[in-house]
């Protein structure tokens, strides 16, 4: 079932929606540019201001503080992480394909969104005192429940051996954002690699393994041990 975007409780003495879409998001993606470069702290409005191309002073029309924009982009980030995350869970009814597909989905998402992350990881406290903690949570466990869906349908299909739903479904996610988070210590370490060793630890954890690939001489070696003999060299 696809999510209801819930609207965001920041003020705004703009009337027009699309108006208002429109300039956060300039706001956002200006933010975050900012943030990463020289730290939640040591931006200031008026730095976001000028990367957004707004006019000093309209700011204040969208968004009312730093912490309304670091919630911005806790909004984005989030609403699109759950967004590719219900499509990897549509792309099959079968849990184990499904499970594949969201570990997929959320690693390209975590590889699109490294900076974005760290930053939200870092600042996370700052929630705390924005007035939009309840909103995050909230955000956070719509995205968690369709972990929780794929690993319980598993589970009660005999597919998964899962003893406890409700640590797997707040690990799979961390262990995704793991890749930026950790990524000082992953050099030389590819996405490709990274997301096959996670997908055979996550498979394996909860009972269930991708089949291994058949190597070619062996199967060859089987082919003939079934059927006629290989021919003598030279004939």
């Amino acid at each position: 079932m696809k999510k209801k975007r819930t609207p965001l409780k920041i003020a705004t003495s703009v009337k027009d929606k699309a108006l208002v879409q429109m300039r956060r998001h300039q706001i956002y993606r200006a933010a975050l540019q900012a943030f990463t470069q020289n730290g939640f702290h040591k931006t200031n409005l008026r730095q976001v201001t000028k990367l957004a191309g707004l006019a000093y002073g309209s700011i204040y029309d969208y968004v009312k503080t730093k912490n309304d924009i670091l919630f911005l982009i806790y909004d984005s980030v989030l609403d699109e992480l759950h967004s590719c995350l219900e499509e990897a869970a549509r792309s099959s009814e079968d849990p184990l394909e499904q499970l594949q597909a969201l570990i997929r989905a959320a690693m390209e998402h975590t590889d699109k969104y490294q900076d974005a992350i760290i930053l939200l990881y870092q600042e996370s406290r700052v929630m705390k005192s924005s007035g939009h903690l309840t909103e995050v949570f909230e955000k956070e466990r719509g995205y968690i429940r369709i972990f929780t869906e794929v690993l319980e349908q598993g589970a009660k299909s005999g597919i998964f051996k899962v003893p406890n739903v409700k640590v797997l479904e707040n690990l799979l996610p961390i262990m995704c954002s793991t890749w930026a988070l950790k990524r000082w210590n992953l050099k030389g370490v590819s996405k490709a690699e990274y997301v096959e060793a996670l997908t055979q630890f996550i498979l394996q954890g909860v009972g269930a393994t991708l089949p291994k690939p058949l190597d070619s001489k062996r199967s060859i070696t089987r082919r003939e041990s079934k059927g006629a003999r290989p021919r003598p060299r030279g004939a």
